[in-house]
């Protein structure tokens, strides 16, 4: 029998959220310290639950629970911070982000990188940054969270570092080579590469080079299956790459 564990007052956002039984819910949360971690909020549904607001994305919780074995049971929740107003746009993305982070991020998996990455993007998200771009940056984070980062800073041919002036094949498993305009065709600019590395991402361009860059070295992680979000996603950056 695995060892009980308590928890007070951890910091958290929650992910998901599924019916359990005919008045409580399962939660999947976001922590610095303990990763995703899945809880039952028992009777959370019940209209008169003061737990009932609280258990909603985009609201920072602190969350206390005791678990023995992958489900914990939810003792204790309260705001920590008002909820980012995310609308439109923001807010389809806001459940991108969500989505993303419970796709590569296993439970228990403890990266307080990804919670303060994941936190920065919704405060940006709900100050009114531009949405492709904040998106762009949230995914480089989470990818160099997670360890898988793409190379940025150097050919991986020559070990040079990337000029702005070259044109460059990338590969997502191993980074940047330089191009060679005879035979390659599929390529980004040096400086779009520059832009995305040094968090600029500051013209169309190099907003549509980090779109499809990114695309590529998250597709690696995350398999065959589709986002959900994936479609809606695309039309909301395809709008806003001049935001």
């Amino acid at each position: 029998m695995s060892e009980r564990e308590e928890v007070l007052l951890e910091p958290a956002f929650v992910l998901h959220h599924y019916a359990f039984g005919n008045t409580s819910q399962i939660i999947d949360c976001l922590t610095p310290t303990r990763g995703r971690v899945g809880l039952v909020a028992r009777g959370s549904r019940r209209s008169g639950s003061a737990q009932r607001p609280l258990l909603q994305p985009f609201v920072r919780l602190r969350v206390s629970w005791i678990r023995r074995g992958e489900l914990g049971r939810l003792t204790y929740v309260e705001a920590a911070a008002s909820r980012h107003e995310l609308r439109g746009d923001s807010l389809l993305a806001g459940f991108y982000i969500n989505e993303l982070v419970l796709r590569l991020l296993a439970r228990g998996d403890a990266n307080a990188e990804v919670f303060s990455c994941y936190s920065s993007c919704l405060q940006e998200l709900g100050d009114g940054a531009a949405t492709a771009r904040t998106l762009r940056f949230f995914e480089l984070g989470l990818l160099r969270a997670l360890g898988y980062a793409p190379e940025l800073a150097r050919d991986l041919e020559s070990g040079e570092s990337l000029r702005e002036e070259w044109s460059y094949v990338f590969e997502p498993e191993s980074g940047p080579r330089r191009a060679l305009t005879d035979v390659d065709s599929d390529t980004f600019r040096g400086r779009d590469l520059i832009s995305l590395r040094e968090r600029m991402l500051d013209d169309a361009d190099s907003l549509r080079a980090a779109k499809l860059l990114l695309g590529r070295a998250l597709a690696l992680h995350l398999g065959p299956r589709p986002l959900k979000t994936r479609g809606v996603l695309k039309e909301i950056v395809d709008r806003g790459l001049n935001q």
